[in-house]
């Protein structure tokens, strides 16, 4: 493994132009939030090197995957790099003058799709906090500190796309603590697994927030994508929340035995779920929708190995009880084994956001890949029907996802079968719950009653939990940075049922609105601006304030420029302007400045700054922008 030395001595009005204008993608895994201090950290530097990865050989692994078609096993998506990689000894640390320092190390997987780190140590000190971003800084996990991974032993991160990543640990100056970042295995993730639009499901599949979802709004809160290790490989299933008779909301999580049969103690505490991560209506979003995860678990019960001679269940625990905020729900289940007439599947098929297939006609007991009925059978066959956006099936991905009857209960995991957008009529096969329950063996590790049923009550069939239903409001942007007339459109993302919406859009055109999605605000004034949405249901009722969120920056033209440079800073009084000209390097051009001012038009001579892209910092008595402009 070679290091590459890297320097990254961008001025600070670089990095905060570079800031305004990339979107950047905050994952949700349990963590504090935040961004790194040195994304706008003044004229100071962070240096630190780049671990150079060899690439995996690829030939026998695609091979392998071709060989496994035919097999049940679950979607690989990576192949492990072994290192051994101490961040306190690889990386670098660099001295900031302002409080903090930071610890930083690249690792770089050349032409990899993405990059998951799992670790055999993992501590943050108290007060630090430990990022890991893209080089383009387009993607930012964390911050994680002291809250994650009490245990400091066995721990993993959501994956990073692209090839290349930074992990940058801050501290206070004052905090000699080291922290303990150990990582052992860097996955190479090989599929194309982007988070946009419809990912790599087929064109059939049905969003969940289809029509078809609507008598499902409970059930999908259950269901988790599962992103997991076994041994040196990744792999995607999926699997849901599970009640017990105590109602204790206990984090016990239901998939398939196939998906990670060869997994170790070890591998289940590195597993991440993801939760929530579907399109908010029945169009595939045109931007990545988030998602709420969990990382860690333990393995309970599980059936035993082959179709053949057992049922294909897994009962996991997850490391902690799901947040109230991710709105979580237990699905209920029912052990009777009748024929259920109708229902859906909801599943993540290829990791893609979460979608919905329907039965219409009965549920057939037989045993796996077999057509004929046989009531002792271990496995439901199924067959899924068109409806009204697509013809929902299963794919690689779906493995252990649950299948409900009418009534919303769980009645049997996936395990595998031929329907595909391609074989739309094919069978598919589930466990059936009724053999998890204790069919598949005398002990207790092979069988679901006694932890669901911890109290031996004897209950045929129980309801699900939703101790998340809870109002939170929110909302999204398609930006937050327009010129003076733009316009942004507001999305509601709240969380819950509610039944009114009230918005204030401080310095926008209408500055109210009572409508869920109240479409595109205009605004006409420089400046930034505060957005405030109140959601309410009943009695309950939350409010999401937004301070100076929403940035109005000044209209620059012409750009290109040649002799002279014109802003617009529409109709706010202004008591000043200062204006600073940079090159690339963070060199010092031009300065310009202007007190008072009389108009909200600022005129600049370019003079002799000769052909190039430079950037404009402007500041003013309300706020500072870095603007960039092209010389001709």
């Amino acid at each position: 493994m070679k290091a590459i030395p890297y320097l990254c001595f961008k001025m600070s009005r670089i990095i905060l132009v570079i800031f305004l204008f990339l979107s950047i993608d905050l994952a949700a895994q349990v963590s504090e939030g935040g961004v790194p201090y040195s994304y706008a950290m003044g004229s100071a530097a962070v240096s630190y090197k780049i671990l150079d990865l060899d690439p995996p050989d690829m030939l026998p692994v695609l091979e392998q995957d071709q060989l496994s078609l035919s097999e049940t096993v679950p979607y690989r998506i990576g192949i492990g790099i072994p290192v051994d990689i101490d961040l306190s000894v690889d990386g670098s640390w660099s001295e900031t003058g302002k409080g903090r320092r930071f610890l930083g190390l690249g690792i770089k997987a050349k032409d990899a799709k993405g990059i998951i780190l799992y670790y055999r140590a993992f501590d943050i000190p108290e007060g630090g906090k430990l990022f890991i971003y893209t080089k383009d800084r387009k993607q930012l996990l964390g911050a994680f500190t002291s809250g994650n991974n009490p245990s400091g032993g066995y721990f993993a991160t959501e994956l990073i796309y692209g090839d290349e990543l930074v992990l940058e640990y801050d501290a206070p100056e004052q905090n000699a603590s080291q922290p303990i970042v150990e990582i052992y295995q860097v996955q190479y993730v090989y599929r194309d697994v982007q988070r946009l639009l419809k990912g790599q499901s087929g064109p059939c599949e049905v969003n969940v927030n289809c029509p078809e979802g609507d008598s499902w709004q409970n059930e999908k809160r259950s269901v988790a994508k599962i992103v997991l290790k076994a041994g040196f490989g990744t792999y995607l299933c999926t699997g849901a929340l599970i009640n017990n008779t105590r109602n204790d909301s206990t984090p016990y999580f239901l998939t398939a035995r196939h998906c990670g049969s060869s997994a170790s103690l070890g591998d289940y505490s590195q597993w991440v779920f993801h939760f929530n991560y579907e399109a908010l209506s029945c169009e595939d979003p045109q931007t990545p929708p988030q998602s709420n995860t969990i990382t860690g678990s333990s393995l309970i019960a599980q059936a035993p190995g082959g179709t053949v001679g057992g049922s294909d269940f897994k009962l996991l625990l997850l490391s902690e009880k799901v947040p109230d905020t991710y709105n979580p729900y237990l699905s209920g289940w029912i052990r009777d084994g009748y024929y259920s007439a109708s229902g859906v599947g909801i599943h993540h098929p290829k990791g893609d956001i979460k979608k919905i297939s329907t039965y219409t006609s009965s549920l057939v007991s037989t045993q796996y890949g077999q057509t004929a009925q046989d009531p002792d059978g271990m496995y439901w066959k199924v067959v899924w029907a068109e409806t009204e956006n697509g013809h929902g099936v299963t794919e690689g991905g779906s493995s252990g996802s649950p299948i409900f009857n009418n009534t919303g209960k769980i009645t049997g995991t996936l395990t595998g079968g031929a329907a595909s957008c391609l074989e739309l009529t094919a069978p598919d096969y589930y466990g059936k719950f009724s053999y998890h329950w204790s069919s598949n063996g005398s002990l207790g590790d092979a069988q679901l009653r006694p932890y669901l049923d911890p109290d031996n009550t004897g209950m045929q069939s129980i309801d699900g939990l939703g101790y998340g239903s809870l109002l939170l409001a929110n909302f999204a942007v398609d930006t937050s940075i327009v010129s003076i007339g733009g316009q942004i459109s507001y999305t509601d993302q709240s969380i819950g049922d509610p039944e009114y919406w009230s918005w204030t859009f401080f310095g926008g055109d209408p500055s109210l609105s009572s409508s869920r999605d109240p479409g595109r605000i205009t605004y006409r004034d420089y400046g930034g601006y505060d957005v405030r949405l109140i959601v309410g249901a009943g009695d309950l009722s939350d409010t999401i304030f937004r301070k100076n969120y929403i940035r109005v920056i000044p209209n620059l033209y012409p750009n290109p420029a040649n002799d002279y440079v014109t802003m617009d800073f529409g109709r706010r009084h202004l008591e000043y302007i200062e204006v600073t000209v940079f090159d690339l390097t963070g060199q010092l051009v031009k300065e310009y400045s202007s007190s008072p001012v009389t108009t909200g038009i600022y005129k600049i001579i370019l003079g002799d700054i000769s052909a190039g892209t430079y950037i404009v910092h402007i500041k003013t008595n309300i706020m500072e922008d870095n603007l960039p402009l092209i010389i001709f």
